[in-house]
């Protein structure tokens, strides 16, 4: 009997054995797999956090971007207004320059009549004296009438003069306002992507747009904002921007032909 109860005892404790073993295995998986959670839950938080900064950070973007759009398009409108008002004070000038033309025209015909006039006249011998004396004084009379004719000739023909030159400084003005309005509101699109080096390619150039080396660029894609763009090279028909991730909206992959657009205009006049 000794022998079979000592086997029982050697079975028991070595069932025994077996099951702490296997119990100690399965606490060791639980507490691994309890770490991981919780690595994997510190993990999560974090990226909750983040993702919510860069959210808000977007949200002051688009704000900005909002309000820059709604300042430009008021500047365009009072650009407008004020190319109305130019518009009408050329075509007053325009008038006053006809008029005045129309005034010389007429001062012309009366030089010619005078002119004409003081051309020889047949009297009689005896009445030569007095008509020599008569005409002198009608001479006098009708040279300073024809002064006092070629200086208003002269203060209209400058009179003029300066309305064409006024006029064409305001059109020329006109056409740079119209320029600058253009070239604020011209929309661009992205040419090339360089993911390896973190820079893109625009379009836009300092003959096409007013883009600067201080200019800040909106990229939309279907009217929705994906982000903002710093320049880093301006040439003359693209501009070269640094790619930054923090300027990018979370999981937007920016892609040739999105549409580019100034976030604010230039001051130049």
């Amino acid at each position: 009997m000794k022998p079979i109860f000592y086997i029982l005892s050697v079975l028991v404790t070595a069932a025994a054995a077996y099951f702490s073993y296997d119990n100690s295995k399965k606490l060791e998986a639980e507490i691994k797999l309890f770490e991981e959670r919780r690595v994997t839950k510190n993990n999560v938080e974090e990226t909750e956090d983040s993702t919510q900064e860069t959210l808000d950070e977007t949200e002051v973007t688009l704000e900005t971007a909002q309000d820059k759009n709604a300042e430009l398009i008021a500047d365009m409108e009072n650009m407008k207004s004020r190319e109305g008002s130019m518009n009408k004070a050329k075509e007053k000038a325009q008038v006053a320059i006809d008029e005045a033309e129309a005034r010389l025209a007429d001062f012309a015909q009366v030089k010619a009549e005078i002119d004409e006039q003081l051309k020889g006249v047949n009297v009689a011998w005896a009445q030569i004296p007095a008509e020599i004396k008569r005409l002198q004084e009608v001479r006098k009379k009708k040279g300073d009438d024809l002064d006092l004719l070629n200086e208003f000739i002269a203060k209209l023909t400058k009179d003029v003069a300066d309305k064409r030159a006024s006029n064409t400084r305001e059109s020329d003005r006109l056409s740079k306002i119209r320029t600058k309005i253009a070239r604020n509101a011209k929309v661009g699109a992205i040419t090339s992507v360089n993911s390896t080096w973190g820079f893109v390619i625009v379009n836009l150039g300092t003959n096409n747009s007013n883009v600067t080396p201080q200019s800040k660029l909106l990229v939309t894609r279907n009217g929705r904002l994906l982000g903002r763009l710093t320049p880093n090279s301006v040439e003359a028909s693209q501009t070269v921007c640094d790619l930054n991730a923090r300027d990018i909206n979370p999981g937007v992959r920016i892609q040739p032909g999105d549409q580019v657009t100034l976030a604010d205009s230039s001051s130049g006049q």
